[in-house]
């Protein structure tokens, strides 16, 4: 199985990150946005579902990639 960091870097090509595991709970949470324009974390999730599944990653590496998000996006409504 692949390295799920490679997965997440090959939908964000010509991106650079610093830390993954936080870039990903930033765009669950949209933090990139302005607080007034923020989406819930559930409908970025169901936006990070749509474009991995839309990807032409294989389907064990959109698997992959698909729990990494649901595992980040369970630790923010763990927060809540």
């Amino acid at each position: 199985m692949a390295d799920w960091h490679v997965l997440y870097e090959a939908l964000w090509k010509g991106r650079t990150f610093t830390d993954i595991d936080e870039a990903i709970k930033n765009e669950l949470e949209d933090k990139l946005n302005h607080p007034r324009l923020r989406r819930e974390p559930e409908q970025k999730l169901i936006e990070a579902v749509r474009r991995v599944c839309a990807s032409s990653l294989t389907d064990t590496e959109k698997v992959t990639l698909l729990s990494v998000y649901l595992d980040s996006f369970d630790e923010i409504k763990q927060k809540d």
